[in-house]
């Protein structure tokens, strides 16, 4: 897929979410200016199973809280702070003592509570931050394609892979694409997986070839995704 944009791999179709997580949508004859959008709850977007949550890696299980924050930030729900202590401070330390978690073909799981925590506001904040150049670099690789007419969970979690490329110069580049796509596919759809590959290993062949990708330690700066197969959905 190098050197090719990310929409030559795109299903024209829009992906369409599981029932139960299907985002919010608004009348289409009613004027933009005539909504006012309702205060939406984190709790009435995602159904946390904290079973599920104890089997979970916990860099992974933050990916999805910020995920869910993103989510609801953007449908009008509670304001950034309420949301960061409901789902980041509050849900993440429940996870403290936590022996069930398993490590992932993309990363271990060695890292405290207070680290996934520590993790999850820095690329919430790196995100908000850098939002208009983040959307930027995307749109330029969606060739004949409305940003805005991506699913806005798929929407959200490129906006975190391109995060991770450019501002945790720790992670490697594979670990941060290939614990996004099992997300997509946990939350949206196998096709949302397929798309969200195509986009970020576009954008990441960009930007280390622009020399925007700095990633330090042994192995991250020339690591490909060339042989990556998407594991199979969890039943």
């Amino acid at each position: 897929m190098t050197g090719e944009h990310a929409s030559d791999f795109i299903d024209r179709s829009l992906p369409t979410l599981p029932l139960g997580k299907q985002p919010m949508t608004y009348p289409t004859h009613l004027p933009a200016e005539a909504i006012e959008p309702a205060r939406i709850e984190p709790d009435e977007l995602f159904e946390n199973d904290p079973a599920r949550d104890r089997t979970i890696p916990k860099r992974r299980l933050a990916r999805e809280r910020v995920m869910q924050l993103l989510y609801a930030y953007e449908l009008g729900g509670s304001d950034i702070d309420t949301l960061r202590w409901e789902l980041i401070e509050r849900d993440l330390s429940k996870s403290d003592g936590n022996e069930e978690s398993q490590t992932t073909p993309f990363e271990k799981d060695n890292e405290s509570s207070e680290n996934a925590r520590a993790f999850a506001r820095l690329l919430i904040g790196e995100i908000l931050a850098h939002r208009e150049e983040i959307d930027r670099i995307i749109t330029e690789k969606l060739v004949r394609w409305d940003f805005q007419r991506v699913a806005l969970i798929d929407r959200i979690l490129i906006q975190m892979g391109i995060a991770e490329l450019l501002y945790f110069p720790d992670i490697p580049p594979k670990a941060s694409i290939n614990e996004l796509i099992e997300i997509a596919k946990d939350y949206s759809t196998e096709e949302s997986g397929k798309f969200i590959n195509g986009i970020l290993h576009a954008i990441m062949t960009h930007l280390a070839e622009s020399g925007q990708m700095k990633k330090s330690g042994r192995g991250l700066s020339d690591e490909s995704l060339s042989g990556y197969r998407p594991a199979k959905r969890r039943p």
